[in-house]
């Protein structure tokens, strides 16, 4: 009898005590026939609308999204396709619209939209598409251009490999070519962006990555020891640093590898020295060049309208946000005072 008070008190005291100190609710929503899912922090002001890149959900921002309500009602979406909202398209458009829709069904004319990786190409589209509901983007990972097709070009397709090979349970390879078609609309057409954006750099104004090459960082190379090491500590850091020491625990995270076809390229590509060379020298050759000019032309588009704010690190890598936050409080917070 004791044993089930003890019991009984300890479930009380947890839900009266842990789970009421969440910062947040978990909510669902149906949009178009789409069940979707987003975490909600509460505050009030101009609408925040938190979106994760590949192999997260909302819960990614269950730290951070509370610190950002004091003057902004702040959300997290988990995207259409993702944790536990329904499977629609992933590609750009579809998710974009999507995620304008879950804005205006809950109420919201405008509303800022927070981004990195890779939807990075969900916040400029809407920029582009539908700036007249966009009150401000924030690009996490500042000049991140993931729809350069420079890539398709790589005889290892090494960029497409890493891609399928990122953690979650959704279908990768749909996910990467449903995705891979997008490009900027101001490729084709002579436009401008003009919505207020503020984007996370480096302290000499780039992001840092430039030099980085994912699938080579995944397999723990010696040629991105320079890369691993201008990182910040954070446990990004620490997995990479982890990956390129132990040879066990490389196996070990390689094996996980859901893809077949990419976790056969890995394995292969971890005890290849050549192979990695020849994804670095194409990376040098091809992929820096493209990088340079998409950037410039990036923030020729915003023009007056995109904030570039200089954080003092080598590398923004886009996930200060879970691993340091206070990096990247204030300017997030001052670019928000500034809007409508």
């Amino acid at each position: 009898m004791k044993y089930r008070i003890c019991l009984f008190l300890a479930v009380l005291f947890h839900i009266l005590f842990i789970q009421g100190q969440k910062s947040y609710s978990s909510e669902h929503i149906e949009i178009q026939g789409v069940n979707i899912h987003y975490l909600d922090f509460g505050g009030q002001g101009l609408p925040l609308i938190l979106l994760h890149s590949e192999a997260w959900d909302a819960y990614t921002f269950k730290e951070f999204g509370s610190k950002l309500k004091e003057n902004n009602r702040v959300l997290a979406i988990t995207r259409p396709g993702y944790g536990e909202s329904d499977s629609t398209a992933y590609d750009v458009a579809s998710q974009a619209k999507l995620i304008l829709a879950f804005s205006k069904a809950l109420g919201f004319e405008k509303a800022v939209y927070c981004g990195n990786g890779s939807t990075t190409a969900e916040l400029t589209y809407l920029g582009i598409n539908h700036s007249e509901a966009v009150a401000g983007l924030i690009y996490l990972n500042g000049l991140a251009t993931p729809w350069l097709n420079i890539y398709d070009n790589d005889p290892h397709r090494a960029w497409e490999m890493f891609k399928r090979a990122s953690p979650g349970f959704n279908d990768k390879k749909v996910i990467t070519n449903s995705r891979k078609t997008y490009r900027p609309r101001y490729h084709r057409d002579s436009i401008a962006i003009e919505v207020p954006a503020l984007a996370l750099v480096n302290r000499n104004g780039n992001m840092g990555t430039e030099e980085g090459i994912p699938a080579l960082v995944q397999v723990g190379s010696p040629l991105m020891a320079s890369v691993r090491e201008s990182m910040a500590d954070s446990p990004v850091k620490k997995y990479l640093t982890m990956l390129a020491e132990s040879s066990e625990f490389r196996k070990e995270e390689l094996a996980k590898i859901k893809d077949d076809q990419a976790r056969q390229f890995f394995i292969k590509l971890a005890d290849s020295p050549v192979i990695q060379k020849e994804i670095l020298d194409f990376h040098k050759k091809h992929v820096l060049l493209a990088q340079k000019a998409e950037q410039k032309k990036f923030k020729h588009v915003f023009g007056k309208y995109l904030k570039l704010v200089k954080l003092d690190v080598d590398v923004v890598v886009g996930y200060e946000y879970r691993d340091n936050p206070q990096l990247i409080l204030s300017p997030i917070l001052d670019f928000l005072e500034g809007l409508d």
